[in-house]
């Protein structure tokens, strides 16, 4: 169904799934969320593609990427990302992350500074904030357990066997009756590929035990706001002005904005006006904040 991209493996004790987009030999390379795939980045894919060229890399544990058991952290995946750009002998490259592939992105920047240009943070990468329950404010407090809220749903449906496609998009899109050909080609591209067939119906790639594991590293390994400013590229930020949920408040507020811009070189900051946490990487909203980014490249600017 989907012609953007070609698929390849990435050789290792854990094999990595990529997808490329575009012939460009300066691409983009794309880290997605915690339980999502390299296809949430299809209308980046189909902006980007045809001039810059696009690398969209399943995380291991999601997608057609392989799945152990054990052995998940922000240190991991960073790790894999290099061996994502070995594989594809790119030295130095622009990374997009969105969600838990924003701390990914912010990861691999720390630990292999050589190799990363510039980041593209997507509703993720927030600074981690040190303080006991006993010294959260409310407001912390409350965006807490908004986190846990979505996060929850999110996990909720990788125990579950679908009956069909059409069942899966039920999930996201409740009382909307709603077949995969009522959806843009992309859009349904990227919920058919977050399926694999099973024994009475479909169900989600992403492993649950990966995501379970990933958890607790973004919440205790991320960077502080201080440990931030050893990020020496420069980094575009693109929020978007709802949460998880229509009318939710964003994940990154605006005092979290704030305390990002202290430490990081951010020449480019968007706020996605109408958009949630999942809907900033459709074709509506990607057409905003794809130009502001790269037309020109805001690390050249």
């Amino acid at each position: 169904m989907n012609s953007l991209w070609k698929s390849e493996r990435v050789p290792g004790e854990v094999e990595l799934a990529i997808g490329c987009a575009g012939e460009g030999q300066d691409p983009v390379v794309c880290l997605h969320g915690i339980t999502a795939q390299h296809r949430a980045f299809n209308a980046a894919a189909r902006y980007l593609g045809p001039s810059r060229g696009l690398v969209g890399v399943d995380l291991r544990g999601r997608g057609d990427s392989d799945k152990p058991e054990s052995g998940y952290s922000l240190e991991t995946h960073a790790a894999d990302v290099v061996r994502v750009l070995d594989h594809l002998r790119l030295e130095n490259v622009v990374l997009a992350g969105h969600s838990m592939g924003g701390f990914v992105a912010l990861a691999t920047a720390l630990a292999f500074p050589d190799r990363v240009r510039a980041l593209v943070l997507l509703d993720g990468g927030w600074p981690r904030v040190e303080s006991t329950p006993e010294e959260m404010t409310e407001e912390e407090k409350h965006e807490a357990a908004a986190l846990q809220e979505g996060l929850a749903r999110a996990f909720r449906r990788l125990d579950v066997t679908f009956e069909s496609p059409e069942a899966y998009l039920d999930f996201w899109f409740p009382d909307q009756n709603l077949k995969m050909d009522d959806l843009p080609q992309d859009l349904a591209d990227n919920y058919l590929y977050d399926l694999g067939e099973v024994e009475g119906g479909y169900r989600p790639k992403a492993s649950r035990a990966a995501a379970e594991e990933d958890s607790p590293s973004v919440s205790s390994t991320s960077p502080t706001a201080e440990e931030m400013r050893g990020v020496h590229c420069p980094v575009a930020l693109v929020r978007a002005s709802q949460g998880f949920f229509p009318g939710s408040d964003p994940l990154i507020s605006d005092e979290a904005s704030d305390a990002m811009a202290g430490p990081l070189d951010i020449r480019t900051e968007i706020l996605l006006e109408g958009a949630n946490h999942y809907t900033m990487l459709w074709p509506e909203y990607t057409r905003v904040w794809a130009p502001r980014v790269f037309d020109p490249p805001f690390w050249e600017r």
